[in-house]
C-alpha cells in the first residue's frame, strides 16, 4: 500500500511534468504576441526579433531560440494581416516604416 508521503511525491512530479511540457506552450510566440500589440505591422517581426535577440545576446539569449519556431508560426497566421501595412492610406495601409530596434535586416 502507497502511503501518504509517496502520493504526494508521485503528485509533485507529476505537477512539475505538467509544468515543464507547458511552458513552453505558455510563451509561444511571445516575440509576435509582444510587437503585434505595439501596433507594428512587418513582415515576420517576432521570428525576426527573437532570432536577432538569440544570436547577439548568446549564451544567455539562446533560451529565446525555443520561442522562434513559435514565432514563426504565429507571424505566418498574422502574415495576411501584416501585408495590408503595404497598401495604399485609403485602403487601410500604414504611411511609417517598419521599426524593429535591434532586429536583423532582412527586409
Amino acid at each position: 500500500m502507497i502511503n501518504d508521503k509517496e502520493r504526494v511525491t508521485k503528485l509533485m512530479k507529476r505537477i512539475a511534468q505538467c509544468l515543464v511540457l507547458t511552458l513552453p506552450l505558455m510563451v509561444s510566440g511571445c516575440w509576435s504576441t509582444l510587437i503585434h500589440l505595439d501596433g507594428e505591422r512587418c513582415v515576420y517581426p517576432g521570428t525576426r526579433f527573437g532570432w536577432n535577440f538569440a544570436t547577439e545576446n548568446a549564451p544567455s539569449g539562446l533560451i529565446g531560440l525555443i520561442d522562434v519556431p513559435f514565432s514563426l508560426a504565429l507571424d505566418t497566421v498574422l502574415l495576411p494581416y501584416d501585408l495590408t501595412a503595404f497598401l495604399p492610406e485609403d485602403m487601410g495601409g500604414d504611411d511609417h516604416a517598419c521599426n524593429l530596434e535591434g532586429s536583423i535586416k532582412v527586409m
